[in-house]
């Protein structure tokens, strides 16, 4: 598996994103470009020039406070491993918030 960083920028911008939301992505190489992707496909032909490139997992990308207000901001709820106060009228503002941490440690509109 290939460092992350080696990658071209707007791959590691991908796979970034996509782990926001999921906890590993794969990386192949295919018709001179490189696909990202949450899942695994089987398929019956590749291109000549495929390659795997690696499997890149969140706990690797982010730290924990980082996965925890990835999964906030994401789906509108709190992740089942967050310790702080939990304050459920904040997903129900009728708008998309985005959110931090406080000085405290918990989770607040930023």
């Amino acid at each position: 598996m290939r460092n992350l960083n080696t990658l071209p920028i707007e791959t590691i911008k991908k796979v970034k994103e996509i782990l926001k939301a999921y906890d590993e992505v794969n990386v192949y190489f295919e018709d001179g470009q490189y696909h990202v992707s949450p899942g695994r496909c089987l398929r019956a032909t590749y291109g000549q020039d495929f390659k795997n490139i690696g499997t890149y997992k969140a706990k690797d990308v982010y730290t924990e406070q980082e996965r925890i207000l990835n999964y906030v901001n994401e789906f509108q709820e709190y992740p089942i491993n967050y310790k702080g106060e939990r304050n459920y009228k904040y997903f129900h503002t009728g708008k998309r918030e985005v959110f931090k941490f406080d000085n405290n440690g918990n989770i607040v509109i930023a």
